[in-house]
């Protein structure tokens, strides 16, 4: 029985490709048999036969040992097994043909795999990148050959930057060492190879390479100098740059700009720190450069100075930039402390001239005179003539103030149709006839586009040290004055006192509980009835008035509150409100048969939005009020600043058949065209005629009759207001006027008392009413 060697040989040695045409080891055989076949005792030649005990003794001895020397070399195959298996060298044995007969675990790792059988019978070309794979199978396939060189006659082959398939984690570089093997291993193994990873050497070498380009291509002078100041090394642009300077006759010089001085290196010794500088010299051509220069230690392995390492920039296109910058800055500075349209100081550049100003008056006891000039009706200019007429008409202003105040004080635009002055260290009698000049100077007639303008302005004045003592509160003073002379009737000059600085407090809560009252609906209406003159009893409508009691500041009366609602945007809510309120009302009053016209007062501000027409319409439809028992009052003055599309407004109402009455009429200068295109139902002869009305002065009586003349000859209807006495209202009924209002007919009622006031006018049961004051 034949006894066969112990091997202990691994699986992943018998997988075999079945796609493979060669006769190579089937699965369960072991690769390693080629090497080290079976072998038994039987296999011995037959020895002599002596016959006696001594040749048996012999023969069982010879057995013996043969039996050691097989033991011995199965020892060997396991040596060499393992040492192949675990060698961290990745190790394949090829085939002519360049397939994979045996490799180990790190083969099979380097190549991207968990394990070596699935690289077996794989061809060594699928495993690689097509590039190198030329240069391999040309020794691969010369060791298959007949004629090859005997093993270890053939000189080993080294392949170098080979690039593994698949499913390697990172890309990796490799070099394979072939070996032609010896004919006794078997007719399938040609070739060994040793493929060793050459990754982070390649790395370290593309590492290399741009750190060596790097300092090629910097544009900056790199370079290092020893302990005694020699230099020791520097990158081409600093060789190219000191040999050219060296041909100069100031190189030293020009060397000492661009790498810095022996001082600078002295001080980074003693220090052991950076330094940086920066230097200007110029070249004999004239030409000026900068350089930044950088400076730092450069260690041994023992931490001590070796040599000193410089960097030096080329900053000249930069130094130019800044300096460009710089100007840039300056001018832009200016820029930002004047007004584009008229080039005049804005406001940040005349505040920060006031506050010196002010500083130097407190300090030497002299004065300053503020000045803040508003343009009256601007608005209405540039609406009417648009914004190129109206930056025109500012550039003019502008021209004008400055030729007024001729370099005695500063001037600047505060934004809009608002402007500014301030003249320092005048006595009071120079100060007027600075700003006489000034308003002189603005009320001459303007040629704008071909059109004459007339410009009026509000005037606030403050002055310091009596009304202020910081350029903050003396504009602030200023402006409160400014606000009253708008409030007063325009084109004025208010000074600043104390009062007016308690009134903006109250307007400031007038403000803030009006905003709160707008949304919580806190307003209600009263009604001043309209009669019959010639028949005092007989009510032909009513004028609707806004009333409004705050919780904490009472009874606050429309005069004090519509002109802070103008000039705060609040002029279209309130407005909204009061329709709101007239249409519950009228609404309320036709349920009842009670239904007269009533007239409510509209602000022009809520004519100029496009909604404000659909929204009237949209409240009358929807409350099913008739159009006609609506009157809208405006004020001829507002009427006058209307543009051609504000006009067109007025005309859709009265087209829909609301009717427009043109209050404080006579106070204006209104043209028949206005009338005759916005066809107003009711004139308003203004209440300042009518208590005119039997004093000696009888101009105001021709202008009552012309005004009654021209509505009957219009065929509108005239009402007369403020009608308080007995005499009053004779005159106008013996002049023709058909309706008035007033206290002498009756004061304004609340909602109930009108309701029953009018009930009884209608049913007939009451005497006419006078209420005297």
């Amino acid at each position: 029985m034949k006894r066969p060697l112990k091997t202990t040989a691994s699986p992943a040695r018998a997988v075999r490709d079945e796609g493979s045409k060669d006769d190579g080891p089937s699965v369960g055989d072991d690769p390693w048999s080629a090497v080290w076949p079976d072998f038994d005792t039987a296999d011995l030649p037959p020895q002599p036969f002596r016959g006696d005990e001594a040749a048996k003794v012999e023969l069982e001895v010879q057995k013996q040992e043969l039996s050691d020397a097989v033991q011995d070399a199965e020892r060997d195959v396991l040596r060499f097994r393992t040492f192949f298996e675990e060698s961290p060298l990745a190790i394949l044995i090829l085939d002519s043909a360049g397939v994979v007969r045996m490799a180990n675990r790190a083969c099979a790792a380097v190549l991207g795999e968990i394990a070596p059988e699935k690289i077996l019978n794989l061809s060594i070309y699928r495993l690689l990148e097509d590039e190198g794979s030329g240069r391999l199978f040309d020794f691969i396939s010369s060791c298959g050959k007949a004629d090859a060189p005997p093993a270890g006659t053939a000189p080993a082959r080294v392949v170098t930057g080979l690039c593994p398939k698949g499913k390697q984690r990172a890309p990796s570089v490799l070099d394979a060492h072939l070996q032609r093997l010896p004919a006794g291993l078997g007719h399938k193994a040609k070739v060994q190879m040793v493929l060793v990873d050459r990754t982070d050497d390649s790395k370290r070498a593309e590492s290399l390479f741009i750190q060596e380009a790097f300092i090629a291509g910097s544009p900056t002078l790199m370079h290092a100098v020893d302990l005694d100041g020699n230099l020791a090394w520097s990158n081409n642009l600093a060789k190219t740059e000191l040999k050219a300077a060296a041909e100069e006759d100031e190189g030293q010089k020009i060397m000492q700009g661009m790498l810095g001085s022996r001082a600078l290196d002295i001080e980074v010794l003693v220090s052991g720190k950076e330094r940086s500088t920066q230097s200007t010299f110029v070249t004999p051509d004239g030409e000026k450069r900068s350089f930044l220069i950088q400076k730092f230690p450069i260690l041994d392995g023992k931490g001590g100075n070796l040599a000193i390492g410089g960097i030096s920039t080329d900053i000249t296109a930069l130094i130019e930039v800044q300096s460009a910058l710089h100007r840039a800055f300056d001018e832009a500075t200016i820029l930002a402390s004047r007004d584009p349209l008229t080039g005049l100081l804005n406001r940040s550049g005349f505040m920060g001239q006031l506050r010196d100003a002010v500083d130097a008056a407190l300090k030497n006891g002299s004065n300053v005179m503020l000045g803040f000039l508003d343009i009256d009706g601007f608005k209405d200019i540039n609406d009417a003539m648009g914004h190129e007429v109206g930056d025109g008409l500012l550039l003019a202003f502008a021209r004008r103030l400055e030729e007024a105040v001729d370099g005695n004080g500063q001037i600047a635009r505060f934004g809009g149709d608002e402007f500014l002055f301030f003249l320092t260290d005048h006595s009071p009698e120079e100060a007027e006839a600075c700003l006489s000049r000034i308003l002189d100077r603005i009320r001459t007639p303007y040629e704008i586009a071909g059109t004459q303008l007339l410009l009026t302005c509000s005037v606030g004045l403050s002055n310091l040290p009596a009304d202020a003592t910081t350029a903050e509160d003396l504009m602030r003073n200023a402006d409160l004055a400014v606000y009253v002379s708008k409030s007063n009737g325009r084109d004025r000059i208010t000074h600043f006192n104390e009062g007016m600085r308690t009134n903006s407090e109250r307007r400031l809560r007038i403000l803030s509980a009006l905003r709160h009252a707008l949304s919580h609906n806190n307003f209600r209406l009263v009604f001043q009835p309209k009669f019959s003159i010639r028949e005092p009893g007989a009510v032909v409508g009513a004028e609707a008035l806004l009333r409004w009691r705050d919780p904490k500041l009472g009874e606050v009366g429309p005069m004090e509150f519509v002109p802070i609602a103008e000039l705060n945007g609040l002029s279209y809510a309130l407005d909204l409100r009061v329709l709101k309120l007239f249409c519950a009302q009228q609404r309320h009053w036709m349920e009842r048969g009670l239904a007269l016209p009533i007239s409510v007062n509209i602000s022009a501000f809520s004519l100029h939005s496009a909604s404000f027409v659909p929204t009237v319409l949209s409240l009358l439809e929807f409350n099913n009020i008739p159009p006609e028992l609506l009157m809208l009052e405006i004020t001829e003055t507002a009427m006058m600043r209307f543009s051609s599309e504000i006009a067109e407004r007025v005309q859709r109402l009265t087209e829909n058949g609301v009717k427009i009455s043109i209050d404080d009429f006579g106070t204006g200068y209104s043209s028949l065209a206005y009338l005759n295109e916005l066809n107003p139902s009711e004139l308003k002869i203004d209440r300042s005629f009518v208590a005119s009305l039997g004093k000696p002065e009888k101009a105001t009586e021709r202008i009552i009759q012309a005004i009654l003349a021209l509505g009957h000859s219009l065929a509108i209807d005239v009402v007369a207001e403020g009608i308080e006495t007995e005499a009053q209202r004779r005159w106008l009924a013996d002049n023709g006027c058909s309706v008035g209002q007033g206290f002498l007919l009756s004061r304004p009622m609340e909602r109930e008392d009108y309701e029953r006031f009018v009930a009884e006018r209608l049913a007939g049961h009451a005497p006419p009413r006078q209420a005297g004051r």
